[in-house]
């Protein structure tokens, strides 16, 4: 999967904190020149990317191109804390935090011409997304292929997700119904064939297949996994809105929908647990 580039939106927000100095401690190099060139990179704390840096493979896409994962070094410090045994994950936000606390009140501003450059990335990466999907999908013309939709919002993607969810559920249920019935049915073909169901009385239970079929898959794991899907897709929503709301904060649509994302993560925090 291609890396995801930085929002427009996130880069104005930490450039407005890094008070146009590297992050790094007791380097005050510019990262902004008297040109309104950007002299220096954003970097990622946690790698964007599998083989990076400090690469965390339980985290996810939106995480890694987020503001608290995002922090301005000039080249030089870039390469020194490649040195992950010295600079941690836990190292560089700190370094992150101590730096933009000094700048809280800062109105650096980055030239918009040079914030486009850095996300034009992004903006042609979706562009290419929606012609591979819709002019050359390898079976374009099946009427099979599954749509990528690169204009979606975040909204129409996290609610594509939750359908998912309610529609593995759905199949999950058929396929618990029909292990259940399992014993009906087979009762069903022995009667056709004229073979007394007594036949079997004396096979032991833990022998009888056709009983509790998969019983602890449909009623421990299942409940289990899709809670922990739902638990998660949950909280990447309030992750995603509260970084947007950090630059958008007059956005009274995402603040009610964070409230509301924020409440249903409270009450799994509060009552989730494991069915055992």
């Amino acid at each position: 999967m291609a890396r995801l580039a930085s929002k427009a939106d996130t880069l104005r927000a930490l450039f407005a904190r890094s008070g146009n100095q590297c992050a790094f401690p007791g380097c005050t190099q510019s990262v902004v020149n008297s040109k309104n060139k950007f002299i220096a990179q954003v970097c990622h704390i946690e790698a964007a990317s599998e083989g990076g840096e400090r690469f965390n493979a339980a985290s996810n896409d939106e995480y890694r191109r987020s503001y608290d994962n995002l922090v301005i070094f000039c080249y030089p410090h870039h390469i020194e804390t490649d040195d992950t045994d010295e600079y941690t994950t836990e190292c560089l936000r700190k370094i992150k935090l101590d730096h933009e606390q000094q700048f809280l009140k800062s109105d650096f501003k980055i030239d918009e011409a040079e914030l486009q450059k850095l996300v034009s990335e992004m903006q042609l990466y979706w562009s290419n997304i929606d012609r591979l999907n819709q002019v050359e999908h390898y079976n374009l013309d099946s009427g099979l292929a599954m749509e990528v939709n690169g204009q979606a919002s975040f909204d129409e993607v996290i609610a594509d997700a939750h359908n998912a969810v309610s529609g593995i559920e759905a199949l999950l249920n058929r396929l618990r119904e029909s292990d259940e019935a399992l014993v009906e049915d087979l009762n069903i073909l022995l009667e056709l064939k004229n073979i007394p169901e007594s036949t079997f009385t004396d096979v032991p239970y833990y022998q009888k297949t056709f009983e509790n079929r998969n019983w602890e898959s449909h009623n421990l794991g299942t409940p289990n996994w899709l809670l922990s899907l739902r638990i998660a897709l949950t909280h990447i929503e309030v992750k995603y809105l509260s970084e947007y709301l950090k630059t958008n904060s007059n956005d009274n649509s995402a603040r009610n929908k964070l409230d509301m994302a924020k409440q249903k993560l409270e009450s799994y925090a509060v009552s989730a647990m494991h069915v055992d």
